[in-house]
C-alpha cells in the first residue's frame, strides 16, 4: 500500500493524494470500502475509487495534507461481502507519506527582504466637480422652473353645492324607508334648539329629566305639547311598531322652535 501522485517527485501542501490498497478478492465476495475520517491536517476529498482486476480490488481514497514532513495514516480495512449475506472485515493498514514544502529549498540568508514601500500619495481636493454638479444641476432645473412657470395661475374650482346639515332631506330618507333616521334628525336638532336656549338643558337628560328641568327653568314654554312632541319621537326612534307619520314630527318640531323664547335671563 502507497500513496500515489500524478507528477513526478513528492507531494507538496495541497496536491491531492491518492491512497491505494490492494486485496485480494475472494471468488463470490464483493468488496466494499469502509468510511474513513481521518484527523487534521489530513483531509478527505471525496469517496473512495474501487478498481477489480481478476481476484484482485484496489481500493484509493483521495486525500489532501495540510503539513509537511512524514505522516502516518491509517487506512480503515474495507469489508467483504458473501452472496449469503456473510461479511468479513479487513484490519486497517498504516502507509507513511512523505510531504515537501511549496516554498523553494533555499537558506534563509538567500531570501533577501524586499525595499520598504513608498508612501501612496494623497490626491488633491479640488472643487471643480462639485462646481460641475452644481452646473449640471442648475442645467437641468431651468427648462423645468421655466415650463412650471408658464403654466400660470390655477383656475378657480367652482365650489359645491353645499348641504345644510341641519336641514337634512328628511322626505327623500322617509321615501327611502328610513323612518327612524327622519325621527332622529328631528330628535337631534329640537334638543340642540332647546339646549341654546335654556341653560343646562342639555341632550344627555332623558325626555322626562328634561321636561322636569324646563319646568323648573321655563315655564313660559309650551311644556305640554313639547312633551307630547318628545315621546312621540322617543317612540318613533326606539318603538317596536313602525313609523306611520315621522315627515309630520320633523315637520311639528320645526313649527314649534320659533315659539320657544330665548334664553331666560
Amino acid at each position: 500500500m502507497n500513496p500515489i501522485q500524478s507528477g513526478a517527485g513528492l507531494p507538496t501542501v495541497g496536491d491531492t493524494v491518492w491512497v491505494s490498497r490492494t486485496v485480494d478478492l475472494p471468488a463470490g465476495r464483493t468488496v466494499r470500502p469502509a468510511d474513513w475520517h481521518p484527523d487534521d491536517p489530513v483531509e478527505l476529498l471525496g469517496p473512495p475509487r474501487v478498481v477489480t482486476r481478476g481476484g484482485t480490488a484496489d481500493i484509493a481514497y483521495p486525500v489532501v495534507i495540510w503539513e509537511t514532513g512524514p505522516r502516518t495514516l491509517e487506512v480503515p480495512g474495507p469489508l467483504l461481502l458473501a452472496a449469503n449475506g456473510g461479511v468479513d472485515s479487513l484490519p486497517p493498514a498504516r502507509v507513511i507519506v512523505q510531504v515537501a514544502s511549496v516554498l523553494p529549498a533555499a537558506p534563509d540568508t538567500a531570501l533577501r527582504p524586499q525595499p520598504r514601500a513608498d508612501f501612496v500619495p494623497l490626491t488633491d481636493r479640488s472643487p471643480l466637480v462639485p462646481l460641475l454638479l452644481v452646473a449640471l444641476a442648475i442645467l437641468l432645473l431651468l427648462p423645468l422652473h421655466w415650463w412650471w412657470r408658464r403654466r400660470g395661475k390655477p383656475r378657480p374650482r367652482p365650489l359645491a353645492k353645499l348641504v345644510d346639515p341641519a336641514r337634512p332631506p328628511l322626505e327623500r330618507w322617509a321615501d327611502d324607508g328610513e323612518a327612524r333616521a327622519v325621527a332622529a334628525a328631528a330628535t337631534v336638532r329640537l334638543r340642540s334648539v332647546i339646549a341654546r336656549r335654556a341653560d343646562g338643558a342639555t341632550p344627555a337628560l332623558d325626555t322626562d329629566a328634561l321636561l322636569a328641568h324646563l319646568r323648573a327653568r321655563r315655564p313660559d314654554w309650551p311644556l305640554r305639547e313639547l312633551g307630547d312632541l318628545l315621546r312621540s319621537l322617543d317612540q318613533a326612534r326606539f318603538g317596536i311598531d313602525s313609523v306611520t307619520d315621522a315627515v309630520g314630527l320633523a315637520r311639528r318640531a320645526a313649527e314649534l322652535e320659533p315659539r320657544l323664547g330665548a334664553e331666560a335671563a
